[in-house]
């Protein structure tokens, strides 16, 4: 049974055990880019609230005024919650195709009110133009925030140009949760700080119902979980079921143990983890090359891939193939649950209307067997 996201071995679930604990400069120390220079590092629960902290941090800083965030029109609706709730003025910019900022409309919008805070998405762990990103910041006085939740560790391209840069190692990792923001601006670090920490009556996020699924996973009998995916059958234009935030910005005590516990050898595993991703990109596509109407979302370089994304030619094809996918019992995903401007706008947002309709993802993870990965979504006909 291959399931979305990476499943933790045993040893790893007893971390909490052993009383391992680590800085939070320490457990960032995978996710430093070269040359990154002196940088400040935070952990949350979810990037999310990382945001939410920027925005806060970025108010504070100019006399109380509410910030411009500036997000791609491509981008999960309920990650924008935790920003909303802190007042941000939230303004989702068009993307291309090719999953770039279309730059010419976004000077265009920067004209009339330029951003204070530019989101710029690594979509499924391949990086994008983070140079333009940067001089576009420099024209419109912007800071630059580089969302790399979807990267597993930084390559070329990945956190050297931006102001802030986040990564969601629960995401691309088996731990329950756990969110890092790497800070080169330290004006006001005190308050970026203060929110990670949250309300000190509330301890970080309980990962009984993670480690409960984890667990189920790792024990039932494959043909009986392929079962339980079969009946399930989602809807490809459906948005993914709602999964509530935790309620705490601060990461769990389980999930810093799980890292603390694995950091003496972390920078190694995901260099590993990051070949395996890669060896299961090349299966799935060689498995799946002749679809008819679908190729997949190249990978360049040593970018990790996130997912093994196919990109449709109209809307019919990718929901039946999601659809014959999930007949097979193969987790494919559509993604993500777009915002209600963006859908309010849809000639602007022509493009994230497009990718929304037309992409279908598979699991790619390093605890995907690709023998398994090929008999499960690997092409029938």
């Amino acid at each position: 049974m291959i399931t979305i996201t990476p499943l933790p071995a045993w040893g790893s679930l007893l971390a909490p055990l052993t009383g391992a604990a680590a800085t939070d400069v320490k457990l960032a120390e995978p996710w430093l880019a070269p040359g990154s220079g002196d940088v400040q590092a935070v952990w949350f629960s979810r990037a999310a609230w990382a945001m939410q902290a920027l925005v806060r941090w970025r108010q504070s800083l100019n006399g109380g005024e509410k910030p411009r965030l500036w997000l791609p029109g491509y981008f999960c609706n309920q990650s924008t919650f935790p920003a909303r709730e802190a007042g941000a003025r939230i303004v989702f910019y068009p993307v291309d195709m090719d999953l770039a900022p279309d730059w010419a409309q976004c000077r265009r919008m920067a004209a009339e009110a330029p951003p204070d805070l530019f989101i710029l998405v690594h979509y499924f762990g391949a990086p994008a133009d983070a140079a333009e990103a940067k001089a576009f910041c420099r024209e419109t006085g912007a800071l630059l925030v580089e969302d790399a939740a979807h990267v597993l560790r930084p390559v070329q391209g990945v956190g050297e140009k931006g102001d802030f840069v986040f990564y969601s190692p629960h995401k691309v990792l088996a731990v329950p949760d756990g969110a890092l923001l790497l800070m080169r601006n330290k004006d006001g670090e005190d308050i970026i700080r203060a929110a990670a920490a949250g309300d000190s009556s509330r301890s970080g996020p309980w990962p009984g119902p993670w480690l409960a699924k984890r667990a189920l996973q790792k024990v039932l009998p494959g043909p009986l979980l392929s079962r339980r995916a079969r009946a399930r059958r989602p809807a490809f234009l459906d948005d993914p079921p709602y999964q509530a935030l935790p309620p705490a910005p601060r990461m769990s005590a389980m999930a810093r143990a799980m890292l603390a516990g694995a950091a003496p050898s972390l920078a190694s595993s995901l260099a590993v983890a990051a070949q395996a991703r890669r060896d299961n990109w090349q299966v799935l596509r060689r498995s799946l090359d002749g679809l008819p109407a679908c190729r997949p979302l190249e990978i360049y370089n040593d970018a990790a891939p996130y997912r093994f994304v196919l990109r449709c030619d109209d809307p019919e094809t990718a929901a039946a193939l999601f659809a014959d996918f999930h007949r097979r019992g193969c987790p494919a995903e559509s993604w993500p649950d777009l915002p209600g401007e963006v859908l309010a706008d849809p000639e602007l947002h022509k493009a994230a209307l497009h990718l929304r309709r037309t992409l279908v993802m598979l699991p790619v993870h390093q605890t995907a067997a690709a023998g398994e990965l090929v008999s499960c979504c690997g092409n029938k006909n």
